[in-house]
């Protein structure tokens, strides 16, 4: 796995930098292009300086943003709305004039060949940060900002992937897919909401699903869907059959509530657990609804996975996979299957070969 949070944030962050960096050299190839048809003397305007000090400020902002935005948005999500908004164009209103006064100074001391602290340099800074183009540069990088925040939000709704692919309209058709799925329950959920209370359980889901999303990007999973205390996890053929990830995102998820269990004692009085099954095969996706738009799978597949899910309790196990699925894995060495047999699952004609994964340490 060896995929952590900070490396997750360190990901955004680069990718945010890198567009920030792209968009402001195409905005300084189309301000070259508006010089070239309005100055007669375009000599005047210093395009590869203007080049190179608006992509090392816009990739420095990129990765300030980035930084900004991935460390804040836990803290974000726990206020309203509006003032989430304000504190976030506070926070751009200082940093943006920061980081244009410092691009405006490195263009002066480049193109003036004289020491910021010279009254000359201090003097052209002074002049742009009172211009038009200071402005036209201070709103054109909070429309980028905002812009970046939408997307990332997007991102987080549709999942890892699923914007990019909707983007590039992959499921404007529904097309045929193979694919691994994992049904995740809460054992006794009724249980535990009835004992600690409808909000509490709330919050306890909330924490759940939490602790249990980078196991599941750590093991490349998509969450597909959150079901009541349900969440049903996808993986494209050769992620979930890689280091037989989809077997693994159950214990790395099953280490994180443990890690966590003093956090849940003190909170809920309870230590979740949950049980899972899995299954794998081919299912039709696409884009269905026209409000709330969202990527469905429909297929066989999924009803067989939610029922092996089930038998769990019938069986006493908490992880059970159909024998289809574990034909095409190669367990490491400290998992071992235990065949259950052909078992007969409710609402099924078929009988299905499943088997539990005992681990040797």
């Amino acid at each position: 796995m060896g995929t952590t949070t900070a490396s997750l944030n360190l990901r955004k962050i680069r990718h945010i930098a890198l567009v920030w960096m792209l968009i402001s050299c195409f905005q300084v190839f189309y301000d070259s292009l508006v010089v070239q048809t309005y100055l007669e003397d375009t000599s005047i305007y210093r395009f590869w300086h203007i080049l190179m000090v608006n992509a090392i400020i816009a990739l420095i902002a990129g990765a300030t943003a980035g930084l900004v935005l991935t460390r804040m948005e836990a803290w974000i999500r726990t206020m309203p709305f509006w003032k989430a908004i304000f504190y976030i164009s506070l926070i751009y209103t200082v940093l943006g004039i920061l980081l244009i006064a410092l691009g405006s100074t490195f263009y002066q001391i480049i193109t003036k060949q004289a020491s910021p602290l010279t009254a000359e340099v201090q003097q052209g800074v002074l002049s742009f940060m009172f211009s038009a183009d200071f402005l036209k540069q201070f709103l054109t990088w909070g429309l980028v900002m905002i812009g970046t925040i939408i997307v990332l939000a997007v991102n987080d709704k549709y999942g890892q992937g699923n914007f990019r692919d909707m983007l590039a309209g992959r499921y404007f058709q529904p097309s045929e897919e193979e694919r691994i799925f994992m049904f995740l329950d809460i054992k006794g959920s009724t249980t535990i909401a009835e004992k600690i209370g409808a909000k509490k359980y709330f919050y306890l889901l909330q924490d759940f699903f939490e602790d249990a999303t980078l196991p599941i990007l750590q093991t490349k999973g998509e969450i597909y869907q959150y079901v009541g205390d349900e969440i049903i996890i996808s993986w494209r053929m050769n992620n979930g059959i890689e280091q037989a990830n989809c077997i693994e995102c159950f214990y790395a998820i099953q280490a994180a509530i443990l890690n966590n269990q003093d956090r849940y004692m003190e909170k809920y009085n309870c230590i979740p657990v949950f049980k899972a099954g899995l299954h794998y095969g081919k299912v039709m996706v696409g884009e269905m609804g026209r409000v709330k738009k969202e990527i469905t799978f429909s297929g066989d597949v999924l009803n067989t996975a939610s029922r092996i899910q089930m038998e769990c309790n019938n069986r006493d196990v908490t992880l059970l996979a159909s024998d289809k699925l574990l034909s095409i894995l190669h367990l490491p060495a400290y998992m071992t299957p235990k065949p259950l047999g052909d078992i007969e699952l409710r609402g099924k004609s078929e009988r299905v070969n499943m088997s539990t994964i005992l681990l040797n340490y």
